[in-house]
Formats: C-alpha cells, structure tokens, sequence
C-alpha cells in the first residue's frame, strides 16, 4: 500500500475557511490582547489575519478567545506555529495550534461550525476533478449513449432554479439519434443540464430540447459531454455490515463508531455526527481499525478529507494506509470482496485454469497444436503458485463456475520496471445453460478490472500494455480504439506486429559471411537509443524499458528474484564493415510464465533502411544469435516481433508465422479513462 507521502499537505485542508467576519482575541505573555479576523478554524489549530505580527515567533505561548457568532468560547491556550507577514495587499497571517482544548470547548467549536454550515457562512473544501474531458466524436458519443441505456444508469437533471430531478437511462434509439429518460415529472422547462453517473466519473451535457413520449423524457443525443472524475481509485457501496472504529486524536475519550458506506484501496467514507465524532478535515487518525464478518480487524492510518452534506446527513470522506505490510494484504483482500465480489485471486485454481483452457479453445490460438501444451503443464502449476501472495509482481484472476469450474480467467504481471501487462486472457461458454443467451461481456468486463484496478497501487507503475491478435473484433472495439483516440497525446500507442516463433532445436545456417555479431559497445547503444527516440512511440520505448536507465533491467530481475522467478534481457548488434546495422534484443522469463512463451522473444531493430540487403543480412545474423541464445538456455521455443517492413531475413530463417499481432498500451494516467470505457464496450446490448 501507499506509505504516508501519499496524505495531503494538511495545512491546506486543515479545518475550514471562514465566510464571513468572525473574529477572535489573541494574547502573548503580558501584552493586551490582539483581534483578528479569524480566516481559517479546526479543532486543533486556528488562523488569523493580523494588524500587525512582527513581534511573534513560531513556538510562543499564546491565550485566545474565538467569538463564534453571539458567543465565546472560554480562554485557550495556545501556541504560535508560522507567521506570515503578508503584503501590499494582503494581511499578515497568524496560525496558532491549541494545546490540550477542553472536549466541551471542542463541542462549543463543532456547534458554531455547524450553525456557520447551516447558514452558508462556512467555506467547505471544493471537490476538484482530477481529470476533465470534452468528448465530441460521434462514434464515442453514440457509444457512451447506448451503455447509459442499456445499464438503465441513474443521472440527475438540474434545472435552471436549482432543482433536481432524479432519472434513469431507458432508451436509446440509434437510427433517430435519441435517448431518454425515465422520470416521475413532466419534462422541465429548456434549457437543464443532465448528470449521469458511469463507473468511476460524471457525464454532463446540455439539454436544450425534449418532449415527453411515452413516459420518458425523450432527446437528441447530445453532441458533446463533459466527464469528470474526482478520484483516480474507484470506491464501491458495502454490501456486507462493515464497521470502522477509533480513539479521537485529541480526546481519547471520544470513541468513535460508524458503519462504513463504502470503500476503495485509499479511501472510505461514513455517515457521521459532528456533535459526537468532532471530525474535521486534516484531522488524522494513527490507529483505526475496521471490521468486517469472517475477517480479522485492519488496523489503518486515515486522514479525514471532506465532510460533505448529504440529504441523510453529514457524510465524512478519508484518506486510509494500512499501518503495515500485514494489514496491507488484509486490507487489500477486505476491499477487493467488496469491488469484485464476482472474481477471485486467492484459492488453488491451477486445474480448474488448466481445465477452462482446454475446453475454450486458448490452446488452438495461432494455430497451435493443443497437444503441444502438456510439456508446459508442470511448469506452468509451479510458476503460478511462486506468484501466490506477490500482488508487486503479478497474480491471476479467475471468474467462478458453480463448485470448482472456472468461466474466465487473466493473469497480470510487471515484466518491466514501470509496466504491467495482461496476458493469458481466456473464456469458456458455461455449460448448463442451453435456451438463455449468457454474454462474454460480463466476464471479460469483471476479470479486466479486477486485474487492473489492483496494479493502480503499484508506486511505480507508468504504463500498461498487452500483446493482442490484430484481427479478433472484441480487441479492436475494447482496446485499439481506445488507444488510437489518444495517441496523438503520446500516452497512448497501438503498434502492429508480425508473431512468428522459432525452434531453438533445428539446424540453423550460420550467421552471413561478412556480418560479425557482438555485444554492442556503449557508443553503439547510444546510436540504438538515438534510432529508437526517432523511430518509436514514447509509450513504445517507455513501456518496454528500451531507455538508458532502465535498459539492464536492474530493478525488474530482482523483483523477480525475490520470487525465485527469473527475468533476463540481453543485447546484440550485427555489424557490417565494422558499423552497427541492427540491434537484437533477446528476452527470457521463469518457463510457464507464459504458455506462448511471449517474454521469451527476440525483437530486432534495424539502425539503417530494413529494405537494403546489407539490413536484411544483419537482422539474419541476429535471428541466428538468438536461436543460439535461447538453446543455451533450455528454451526450445522463442518468439520474435516482426515490426519492420521488409520480413525477407525471417522467412530466410524459416521462422513460423503465427498471425498479424498489435502491441497495445496506454499510461497509467489514462487507466481510470480505459476502465470506464471498457465498462461501455462490456455492456451487453439492449433487447
């Protein structure tokens, strides 16, 4: 979990700003009492603008009185923190943290804050997105519009005056270019906004005309909505009765106990009782522990956010951080129940994987001959079982059948040192279930967020990739059209591939006369990394680690280590005359980490034109060095990514074509972006 750098610079959210003129009295040692306009107040500091401040310093004692509306509260004492001195336009600034305030001035404090809420007078934090996006392509626009429909999604209408209206998606019509909504009320009068709210974001758009058919409130598709997020990590509803308790901070009498409304790796929230919690934003919590049915109690670091006004009351929103490792596993197994209650990580399932494999027809991908997998098995069982309790490195998600079946299943993992990739995707047709039409979509859409959302923790992780075949139409819908509507932003790329896979244990011709091959000298892997800068995507040469500081894959062979796993890079260069006109780059991992063997793979990037024979001699020799490689290190199979134009060099190696591929990857900024899109291509189709 995220350690304690990820909390907030609390003075900035520390208690409230004040909205209107309340002032308060502060006294230092002998010197008659100051007044001040109090700008900022929590239970355990305030703030104040100052005629005058010059002659105070951090850590002197101080006694204050705050006039909160028609009352004050009793003399407390206090002590300087930080003085500002302000400027031609602005006042000097006092902030003062209170020492050991009574409970009852505490709850005298809370009262007036509430009665300043009430009345508007109180500033409350504004909920800043962390991401904004205006969508105008119609292809997208008319997706998004039928996903709304078809989940019947719930969204707000907010009418001119300030009203709202609660409705639900109920239709969309592509051919008219319409949607509508199902509402209790006639159709508002033009022009309202519409909120819907999709799996972790807000759309808006403006409504300007519409009439009432049917019971719904029916309008043309909008041709621009807005999404905003305000939080990158997904939180869901409790479903389960899930408690979370605590000593209050500053008066360890106050024990604090509420039930949870729900939940994500770095956040909760709860319905709370300012009189009795006396919570305040910025006030943190050392020890809280949360409780849930059948589990051991998690002990977390929180933070509160924000307490926010709801219809049902107070709502208080926190930052958490497990308090250790061991709390981190539980923790992160106590969130996942409730955000993916249909999938599962935990638990023996290599036979059951094993089993779904078989039965889909995975084995038969690329014309591959089923048979040929069973010298993989054991390897494979053992892999998976070294990955059991490493969620740094990777794990695999399973979708249950009924007792021991498993309908879908992904594996991820972090083959290099900022990237997580998916792999070994597969779905079987549930059995049993003749005369009902049973979707791929849920499936495919449960186990990709649960192996995504979970690699969001990782502190490093930058990019997201996956190796896919270029013509399965699910792919281009789901991921290359994601990918190509970002692209020109660098944060995205979706680059095609050639597959083709070699044998390690036939004859091979000798490397070409006149082309030597070695290892490159450092002025030649500048000139590669020059070439690839050029030449390659960002994400491209991020992603895979082809950069200068993480070219030797340090980090990543011992993450791997440390799981008695193996990861392995190694780089050649093929020389003619003496100058360099290719660089191979030969990769291996721990067998049955992959049944296609995809990260053992050579991939060769020609530094001249890949047309000139000079090239194509150069790219033969390396294929050549890296069969060579390979047997050296038992593998009888490799992979090679074919992403020039000119493949003579392969097909002179006699090499098997696997199929066109499209390597896909996007950055971790744009995840939660992917994870809602995904959520819309996986809606099943309405009737």
């Amino acid at each position: 979990m995220q350690s304690d750098n990820r909390m907030s610079t609390r003075e900035s959210i520390l208690g409230y700003r004040m909205g209107t003129a309340l002032s308060a009295v502060a006294s230092f040692g002998d010197e008659q009492g100051s007044e001040g306009r109090l700008v900022q107040l929590s239970l355990e500091h305030l703030t104040l603008h100052m005629a005058s401040c010059t002659s105070l310093r951090p850590g002197q004692a101080a006694s204050v009185v705050l006039g909160l509306g028609n009352r004050c509260t009793p003399s407390l004492q206090a002590e300087v923190m930080d003085v500002s001195m302000g400027g031609p336009e602005m006042s000097p600034e006092l902030s003062l943290r209170f020492v050991a305030p009574p409970l009852d001035t505490g709850r005298q404090i809370v009262s007036a804050l509430e009665v300043l809420r009430e009345s508007g007078h109180l500033v409350v934090p504004e909920a800043r997105p962390v991401w904004k996006e205006v969508i105008t392509r119609e292809d997208r626009i008319l997706r998004i519009s039928e996903a709304l429909a078809a989940r019947s999604t719930r969204g707000v209408a907010r009418l001119e005056d300030g009203t709202r209206v609660e409705v639900r998606a109920a239709l969309f019509d592509k051919y008219d270019g319409t949607i509508g909504w199902a509402a209790e009320v006639p159709v508002p009068r033009r022009p309202f906004t519409m909120e819907a709210f999709g799996y972790s974001s807000v759309l808006h758009f403006r409504v300007d005309r519409a009439h009432e058919e049917g019971g719904l409130w029916v309008m043309p598709l909008p041709v621009e909505l807005t999404r905003f997020r305000h939080r990158w990590l997904r939180r869901a509803p409790i479903t389960i009765d899930c408690f979370l308790s605590f000593s209050h901070p500053l008066w360890p009498q106050v024990s604090v106990r509420r039930s949870l409304m729900d939940i994500s790796y770095e956040g909760l929230s709860f319905m709370t009782e300012p009189g009795e919690d006396l919570l305040y934003p910025g006030m943190r919590v050392p020890v809280m522990e949360v409780e849930m049915p059948n589990r051991a109690p998690v002990k977390l670091l929180a933070e509160v956010r924000n307490i926010s006004t709801t219809p049902k009351g107070r709502r208080c929103g926190m930052w958490v951080c497990p308090i250790n490792e061991e709390h981190g596993v539980a923790w992160r197994a106590m969130v996942e129940e409730q955000i993916h209650p249909r999938t599962r990580t935990a638990g023996d399932w290599n036979d059951a994987v094993w089993d779904m494999y078989e039965k889909s027809g995975y084995f038969r991908l690329s014309g591959k001959d089923p048979t040929k997998f069973d010298a993989f098995k054991r390897e494979f069982y053992e892999t998976q079982n070294k990955l059991v309790g490493r969620p740094r490195l990777g794990f695999r998600i399973v979708k249950p059948l009924d007792g021991s079946k498993v309908e879908a299943s992904i594996s991820v993992a972090k083959p290099y040192g900022t990237s997580w990739m998916t792999h070994m995707v597969a779905r079987q047709h549930p059995t049993g279930l003749e005369g009902k039409k049973v979707s791929a979509r849920e499936a495919l859409r449960d186990i990709y967020l649960r192996g995504y959302e979970p690699a969001q923790l990782d502190p490093d992780v930058k990019w997201f990739f996956g190796y896919f075949e270029a013509r399965v139409r699910w792919s281009r819908y789901a991921m290359f059209d994601f990918a190509s509507w970002y692209e020109h932003t660098g944060q995205s790329a979706a680059i095609d591939f050639r597959l083709m896979e070699g044998e390690t244990d036939r004859a091979w011709e000798p490397i070409p006369a006149g082309v030597e091959v070695g290892t490159p000298t450092p002025e030649e892997l500048a000139v590669f990394f020059k070439h690839v800068e050029k030449t390659k995507p960002l994400a491209f040469r991020e992603a895979l680690d082809l950069v200068p500081e993480r070219f030797d894959m340090q980090a990543t062979r011992a993450l791997w280590n440390s799981a008695q796993l193996s990861r392995e890079r190694e780089a050649f260069v093929a020389r003619i005359d003496g100058k360099p006109v290719a660089i191979g780059i030969a990769e291996t991992a721990t067998p049955g980490f992959n049944l296609f063997q995809i990260l053992d793979s050579v991939r060769i990037i020609p530094l001249i034109d890949d047309t000139r024979p000079e090239a194509q001699k150069g790219m033969f020799g390396l294929l050549t060095r890296a069969a060579e490689w390979f047997r050296e290190r038992n593998r009888r199979l490799f992979i090679h990514y074919v992403e020039c134009t000119n493949v003579e060099y392969a097909e002179r190696a006699a090499l098997a074509d696997l199929g066109e591929g499209v390597l896909w990857i996007i950055s971790s900024g744009l995840l939660p972006e992917f994870l809602e899109h995904l959520c819309e291509a996986t809606t099943p189709r309405a009737e």
